[in-house]
């Protein structure tokens, strides 16, 4: 990523996604809505795959999950949200011609695949390595970032616009 024409924005928008999907409401006793929360850093990843394919690659997705495991700290598994991070970039990046000729809301039908993909790897993962259990509610994540997408989309597509050179 080159921190020239538009760089900076592709970095401050995943720093963004960052420090919205680690925040925490303050929700009291109902424990169940963090199970709503977006995946924000992968909707941004995929938004930049798919709108400046040359400047996110596998490897830039990796180190974003990378520091977001970091950012997580021992509650995760380290890598495992790199691994679901450069999956992402790398379908969106076999498909992003296609992706850049339809709209928002078939591009988040792709979304929504690769949000349960991500979220079942990392359910399985878990399961595996923490004994946590696999529940229906893994779905809720990928729901609640394909109900997001569109909104966000727009924004970033107007910032890309007047601010990163394709």
């Amino acid at each position: 990523m080159n921190p020239m024409n538009g760089g900076w924005l592709i970095l401050a928008t995943l720093i963004a996604a960052m420090i919205l999907t680690v925040a925490e409401l303050p929700i009291g006793e109902a424990h169940w809505l963090r199970w709503l929360g977006p995946d924000w850093s992968l909707a941004v990843l995929f938004f930049w795959a798919i709108a400046a394919p040359a400047r996110i690659g596998m490897v830039s997705a990796w180190c974003v999950g990378f520091f977001f495991d970091a950012l997580l700290g021992a509650s995760h598994p380290f890598g495992l949200h790199g691994i679901g991070f450069a999956f992402t970039v790398f379908v969106v990046g076999r498909l992003h011609q296609r992706l850049g000729m339809v709209n928002v809301v078939q591009q988040s039908a792709l979304l929504l695949a690769l949000a349960l993909a991500v979220q079942v790897f990392k359910g399985l993962v878990r399961a595996f390595l923490v004994d946590s259990e696999l529940s229906p509610q893994l779905a809720l994540p990928a729901l609640t970032t394909v109900l997001v997408y569109p909104l966000l989309a727009t924004i970033l597509r107007r910032l890309a616009d007047r601010f990163v050179a394709h």
